[in-house]
């Protein structure tokens, strides 16, 4: 086993296990999506875009877990929404790797750390890791995770999911279209696994695009409908999730879908309800260290 070219990209470990890269988020406690793993995740993978001896890569988190999202030390801040931003420039530039990228989950993975899960071409995931897209808790919504989870799961179950805020085991997508792959094991076996799924997959003829696969759903009409009412009385943070979760089957393609979700994202972000929602937020972990 050969290990070389180890380097740091601020928060993102990378090194090269004979012909596989591991691009390791190391941003404790829980590898939040700052801006310094943003960038360190856009060089990692240009590095590994440009060496000659990578022809895969494995993509995992440090210590917890993979990664939790967003990082709330930087939710009001500059730095959040500063580039490299995560479904505008770090995403593409994982998915559009002409290597096989595999995404090695174990602990969790979290709002936008399942989202960027969901750009890797395979997931091979720990059961017993914790899966969510909670963003409606913040008052904001999981952008691209609302145009790439419906493709996998279909959009009732989709938007059960994303409404609900729910955090399951991933070992409740067994079955699904969610995960290639569904171990037990701690950091280092899901690692192991996912470089040998990494190294089977050296060569394949097309690598799988979440972002180019239809809707299974055959008619999404009744589906969206029967959600919308109801949903009439409803929360209008909930309202505006199911707007970008139908999206995905009212727009002409995956771009279009993911520009009508980030036009919701952009103007729910700015709105004083969510600034009302973070601060409630950053309260109740103020309140919840306290005791």
């Amino acid at each position: 086993m050969n290990n070389r070219n180890a380097q740091r990209f601020e928060n993102v470990e990378y090194y090269v296990e004979d012909d596989v890269a591991v691009v390791a988020m190391g941003h404790p406690p829980v590898n939040g999506l700052g801006l310094g793993v943003r960038r360190g995740l856009v060089a990692a993978f240009e590095a590994a875009r440009h060496d000659p001896e990578v022809r895969a890569i494995v993509l995992k988190g440090c210590g917890r877990g993979f990664s939790a999202g967003g990082d709330i030390r930087e939710l009001g801040t500059a730095a959040a929404a500063a580039a490299p931003a995560l479904s505008l420039h770090v995403h593409p530039v994982i998915e559009a790797s002409e290597k096989p990228v595999v995404a090695a989950i174990h602990g969790f993975a979290i709002g936008g750390g399942l989202e960027t899960a969901l750009v890797c071409h395979y997931r091979l995931v720990a059961g017993n890791a914790q899966i969510g897209l909670p963003e409606c808790r913040l008052g904001v919504i999981p952008l691209s995770g609302t145009q790439r989870l419906p493709r996998l799961l279909g959009l009732a179950e989709s938007i059960e999911f994303i409404l609900g805020a729910q955090i399951v085991t991933a070992s409740t997508f067994a079955g699904t279209a969610l995960f290639d792959r569904i171990v037990e094991g701690d950091e280092q076996h899901v690692l192991r696994l996912a470089i040998e799924l990494a190294r089977e997959k050296i060569g394949s003829a097309a690598l799988p695009l979440i972002s180019r696969l239809p809707l299974p759903d055959h008619d999404p009409v009744p589906v969206i409908a029967q959600a919308r009412a109801r949903l009439a009385c409803g929360d209008a943070i909930e309202s505006k999730c199911l707007d970008a979760i139908a999206a995905a089957a009212e727009s002409t393609d995956f771009e279009a879908g993911l520009a009508a979700a980030r036009a919701i994202y952009d103007r729910l972000a700015a709105s004083e309800e969510v600034s009302r929602q973070r601060d409630r937020f950053f309260k109740s972990r103020q309140d919840n260290h306290a005791r």
